[in-house]
């Protein structure tokens, strides 16, 4: 894997930056605070997850977003790739030379990145550039300086040796969960067992029930035969009664007709006795009409005379108030006259109080710079101090009485403030004044029209009382004439309707007619059928009523037996799918039993890849410590360039030095030896566990003095079998001793 470039925008300190890199060591130098720090954490961030603060923190001050977009080529097929990722949402993976988004979003992007940088899926980014390609700035050697528990915690998550205890103890409750699974299935064969020990009393129920409907079944047969003959005797005698209903009821409204005839005979009387008095009514109410317009008019006249009056009123109050407005305004306005003279002192008060306060300043000034009484500018005693007087004294009197002057102009500026800011306000006030005099100018003009106008009212509608007298004797009139009109109007539409009741009395005749011969047709069928009136008489409504009860409680019966027959054959269906639930239940048994048999190999079977996966852990562990260790050991001696020694790294992930047939531990090596065996066993392990040949140092040789700084240098110059190393340092110890150096300059 080779990462051939990286850009940055608004990144930390980095506005926007591109830096490109080529094969071999290369030390990226510079000030403090130039950002070279930055340019690896922007590299764990997009490659392997990795940001150890906020996004916001990341992002350059007073900027909303930033962005990191890094070139890298694939160690799987040789392709060059583009990751993009940005402080809000985006996160995506391009081809360039198809120009194709090929992995979008964090998901798509880590199984892209697991597969191109040698790693097995699932993968920690964040642990594996923690403790192997990108060791944080001063924790180079820390995790080799920790306790047999920190060094566990930290390599075990990294080897995955913790995941195959996870495993194990996740396959504890796989196989609690199918032990309990087992259990169910012994309590339901149990209930199976129980509720199929009923079958046998439930198959001789069937059989009671199957005989107990066909016996109803036929019941019912018979009875609803003998329900059909005397429903029909019903229906007729039924029909019989609406036919002896309607003649009754027509014979009621052949009345009714009659009596309506004989009123509107006497209305054709009372209509020629009130015709001679409609004449007199209408003379009345043309009359009272005309009587009704002209109160009409009269009031009219009387609202606009009152609606004027109060009109005049109103502007007769408004032409008073606008006339003291007029008056208040006249006298504020008095003082406009003023404000030039006033602005006039004011000017000159702040051009006097401005030279009073430098004057007041310089001299502060200089009596800052006077010592022992000498005057600052000729080195001299002043010749104007009084026997006695020093001269910080004399120049302090001076301050007195300037102060004194500029108290006494100050006062007066307020003073002349308060007149002016008064004089601006009557000015103000007196451009009012033609408005004022206009308004009361059309308000008198108005108020003289209006008063016209009543003039020309005058009491032209004093004869209104007269009037609503004369109205009222009409209306008197009237009411004691009786409204003979409306009387004959009434009468007439009592009498158009003549002609329909005497059609209406015929079609009653016609139907009485009819009703006698269906009466008489009835009573030959029920003749016919046997059946005749305990009474003698062609209708008897106490039998008829007798006939229906006794349908009545036939159709009871009959209810009953269906009712009866519909349990029967309920409980019969109930027992038949009980019979069948039987025969379900022993199939559910069966599979039952044969499920029981699977669950209990699975079992046995997950109890013994838990057992393998509780013993592997450990392995895998040694495995990983036997191979990383060979491999840091060759490292060493090509890092040291001393083959005499031997380094070794234990199965609790401590690291030892063999020289002489004698072990040293790590935290009683030098410095040098220290940061060679870290360096060392971290590139072993990420050769071990992955496919990517590329790690980070940031600031490695940070508390080293020059010789060992030097000799670091040398030693990282020494590694091969890496395709990128990458150091980062505020001093150039490493230019000599790297194949590339990228220096940056101040704060980006």
């Amino acid at each position: 894997m080779h990462i051939s470039k990286i850009e940055l925008e608004n990144i930390k300190s980095h506005v926007n930056s591109i830096f490109e890199f080529n094969r071999g060591t290369t030390a990226i130098t510079g000030e403090n605070g130039a950002g070279k720090t930055t340019i690896i954490e922007a590299i764990a961030w997009v490659l392997f997850d990795l940001l150890e603060y906020k996004k916001e923190d990341f992002v350059r001050r007073g900027q909303k977003k930033g962005s990191v977009r890094l070139t890298f080529e694939s160690g799987l097929d040789g392709r060059e790739y583009v990751v993009f990722r940005d402080s809000v949402t985006a996160y995506n993976v391009t081809d360039p030379r198809l120009n194709t988004r090929i992995a979008d979003k964090r998901e798509e992007v880590l199984r892209f990145l697991w597969q191109h940088l040698g790693l097995e899926p699932g993968t920690d980014l964040r642990s594996l550039f923690r403790q192997a390609i990108g060791v944080p700035q001063g924790t180079f050697t820390a995790i080799f300086l920790e306790g047999a528990t920190e060094r566990k915690i930290a390599f075990d998550r990294l080897l995955k040796v913790e995941e195959y205890r996870q495993a194990a103890e996740k396959l504890r409750d796989t196989q609690r969960y199918i032990e309990n699974g087992i259990g169910d299935i012994r309590e339901s064969v149990a209930r199976y067992e129980g509720e199929l020990a009923r079958a046998a009393s439930v198959d001789e129920e069937y059989k009671t029930y199957k005989g107990r409907t066909d016996e109803l079944a036929s019941q019912m047969t018979r009875l609803e035969a003998e329900i059909g003959h005397k429903r029909h005797i019903v229906t007729k005698l039924d029909e019989l009664e609406r036919t002896e209903n309607a003649i009754g009821n027509l014979k009621a409204d052949q009345k009714r007709l009659q009596e309506s005839m004989a009123a509107i005979e006497k209305a054709h009387l009372e209509i020629a006795a009130l015709r001679p008095k409609v004449a007199g009514q209408e003379k009345l109410e043309a009359e009272a009409s005309a009587r009704r317009q002209k109160q009409a008019d009269l009031r009219a006249v009387q609202k606009q005379a009152i609606d004027v009056d109060q009109t005049i009123e109103r502007m007769r109050e408004n032409y008073r108030i606008n006339m003291a407005q007029l008056k208040e305004a006249e006298d504020r306005s008095q003082k406009a006259v003023e404000v030039s003279p006033l602005e006039k002192r004011d000017a000159e008060l702040v051009r006097e109080i401005a030279a009073l306060n430098a004057s007041l300043e310089r001299d502060e000034k200089f009596q800052s710079e006077i010592k022992n009484g000498f005057c600052p500018v000729l080195s001299e005693k002043c010749l104007n101090l009084k026997p006695g007087q020093t001269l910080e004294a004399f120049v302090a009197t001076q301050f007195s009485e300037l102060r004194a002057q500029v108290a006494v102009f100050e006062t007066e500026k307020a003073s002349v403030t308060a007149d002016l800011r008064t004089a601006r306000e009557a000015e103000r006030v007196a451009a009012q004044l033609d408005g004022l005099r206009q308004r009361g100018e059309q308000l008198k003009a108005e108020g003289l029209q209006l008063a016209a106008k009543r003039k020309e009212l005058g009491e032209s509608f004093t004869g209104l009382a007269d009037v609503e007298r004369q109205l009222d004797r009409l209306e008197t009139a009237l009411r004691t004439l009786g409204d003979a009109r409306s009387r004959i109007r009434y009468l007439e539409n009592e009498t158009e309707h003549e002609a329909v009741l005497r059609e209406k009395q015929t079609d009653i005749e016609r139907s009485l007619v009819g009703l006698e011969r269906d009466r008489l047709r009835l009573f030959a069928e029920l003749e016919q059928e046997k059946f005749m009136a305990a009474s003698g008489a062609l209708y008897d409504a106490e039998q008829h009523a007798a006939e229906r009860a006794s349908l009545h409680e036939a159709d009871k019966r009959l209810a009953e037996i269906r009712a009866t027959l519909e349990a029967a054959k309920t409980r019969e269906h109930q027992l038949a799918a009980e019979l069948e639930r039987f025969a379900e239940i022993r199939k559910t048994q069966q599979a039952e039993l044969q499920e029981r048999e699977r669950l209990e190999t699975v079992c046995d079977t997950t109890a013994f890849i838990r057992d393998t996966l509780k013993e592997a852990a450990p392995r895998v562990a040694r495995n990983y410590v036997y191979h990383v260790s060979i491999e840091a050991g060759q490292m060493f001696r090509e890092i040291i360039g001393d083959a005499e020694k031997t380094l070794k790294w234990n199965e609790d992930y401590a690291i030892t030095l063999e020289q002489d047939g004698f072990e040293r531990p790590f935290p009683s090596l030098s410095g040098g030896e220290q940061m060679a065996a870290a360096l060392a066993v971290r590139l072993a392990l990420l050769k071990q566990l992955s496919d990517i040949r590329i790690a980070f140092f940031d600031e490695p040789t940070a508390n080293m003095d020059v010789e060992r700084r030097e000799n670091f240098a040398m030693q990282l110059g020494r590694i091969t079998h890496f395709d990128q190393l990458f150091v980062i340092s505020h001093d150039d110890t490493f230019d000599q001793y790297v194949d590339n150096v990228i220096t940056l300059g101040g704060r980006v």
